[in-house]
Order: C-alpha cells, then sequence, then structure tokens
C-alpha cells in the first residue's frame, strides 16, 4: 500500500548543485563501491564545536539541494499564528511541536535558525526547542535524501528480515552507516543525496512484516529480494 510522495520544491538556484554526483543504478550494476575521500576533510580545520552548538549544529549533506533553505515566509507566519492560537495566551509554549512539525515539513529539518524563529514566536528561550527536537527521533537536524527510508527494526520486522532489507537498500544506494550513531544520529545518506535510510521503531503492522516507510509511502511486506522494485518505484519521485 503506497500514495504519491510529496517531493519539496527546490529553488532554481539549487538545481544545479552538485550535479556532477550521479545516483547508483538501482539495480547495482557497474556501480564502483563508495570511495575512500573523505566529506569531513574541509571541516576539518574549523573549529571544534561546544556542547550546545553541537546539539543544534546542523551537518551540511548531499541531500541539501534537495531542500530550501529556511526562510520566515508569509505562510508559515500565518500557519504558526494559527497554531499559536489554539493554546492560551499564557501556554502558548505548548505550540513548540506544531510548530517544529510545520518546519520540517516545509524544509526538510530542524536548522539553528529555525530553532531560534521557533523560541522567539514563543517568547522562550531556544534551549527549551532544542530539548524537544533532541528528545524526539522523528525531527531531524540535518537535511535528510530526497527520498527518506525509514525501516522498522522492532521484533516482528526483524524476525521478518528488516535488517537483511536495511544492508540491501544501503548496497544498492552506496550507503555507509558504520557513522551512524542510532541515538544521536541516526540517518544515513546515499553519496548523491536521493537517498537516506534510518532504523525507526515499531510502525504498527507486525502482521505484514518487514515494513518501511518511504517518505510518507507505508509499504508492507518488503523483503531484501524487494528493495532494488522499491527503489525502482521512485525513480520518477
Amino acid at each position: 500500500m503506497s500514495s504519491n510522495t510529496e517531493v519539496p520544491e527546490v529553488p532554481a538556484d539549487q538545481n544545479a548543485k552538485d550535479s556532477t554526483q550521479s545516483c547508483p543504478p538501482a539495480d547495482g550494476t557497474n556501480t564502483p563501491l563508495p570511495g575512500g575521500g573523505s566529506s569531513t576533510a574541509a571541516g576539518s580545520e574549523e573549529r571544534a564545536l561546544s556542547v550546545l552548538e553541537k546539539n543544534i549544529h546542523s551537518a551540511q549533506t548531499p541531500g541539501e539541494k534537495f531542500f530550501p533553505s529556511f526562510a520566515v515566509t508569509e505562510g508559515l507566519e500565518e500557519k504558526a499564528n494559527e497554531r499559536i492560537a489554539q493554546y492560551p495566551d499564557d501556554q502558548k509554549r505548548s505550540a513548540v511541536l506544531p510548530l517544529l512539525h510545520e518546519v520540517q515539513h516545509r524544509f526538510g529539518y530542524i536548522s539553528p535558525e529555525s530553532i531560534d524563529w521557533v523560541a522567539g514566536k514563543l517568547d522562550i528561550e531556544p534551549i527549551k526547542v532544542v530539548e524537544v527536537v533532541t528528545f524526539y527521533p522523528g525531527f531531524r537536524q540535518k537535511a535528510p535524501g530526497k527520498l527518506h527510508i525509514r525501516v522498522c527494526r522492532t521484533l516482528s520486522c526483524a524476525m521478518g528480515g528488516s535488517y537483511e532489507l536495511m544492508d540491501k537498500l544501503c548496497q544498492i544506494a552506496q550507503i555507509d552507516r558504520s557513522a551512524s550513531d542510532t541515538h544521536k544520529d541516526p540517518i544515513a545518506i546515499s553519496p548523491c543525496g536521493n537517498f537516506s535510510v534510518e532504523f525507526a521503531e515499531c510502525l504498527a503492522s507486525c502482521g505484514t512484516a518487514p515494513v518501511c516507510l518511504v517518505n510518507d509511502d507505508f509499504h508492507e511486506g518488503v523483503t531484501c529480494d524487494k528493495a532494488e522494485a522499491l527503489l525502482n518505484s521512485y525513480q520518477n519521485a
């Protein structure tokens, strides 16, 4: 079961960005293994981030070209004010979750700039927003791939082959998960930025395991031998 995936609009000046990075074919043929070059080489000369800065820092990723940079638009302001109005004046900080969801829906992830904006709208300190962002695993602090795949790893799906499915998806999309941190930085992204993966907790369909989400599309019974067909079905997304 699946529905049409909504892909965020890309500003015109970002379309040509990173055009030299090609995406691997879904069947994995004639696809070189991930290169040994380090994407952090340029950043190694930058100063070390403080603990607080690490908690609000948005690392650069190949997926950024598919998402617009954070900007306070008229539409965002209207939606935020609508959400805030649902709470008493002395409890408007309760709108922090709706506002963060709105930001991530529009821009793909929660940036430091968006944290400051949400804090300002709710008259609270930015650290109070950071506490929420870092507590809920559903909020991302860096850009995912154009197609973000969340594979359920809870017991029924694990027994049904979700770990094998994850390995196969990574093999096809050339994703290296070795540096992923399950709690702090669970998302791994392909070099071309088209794909990203992470494990998710129960997606509530144990009887059709293994299951996964591709953006907001729900897929059931996706065994590892169906991984190629799953990615191919999004070629025009």
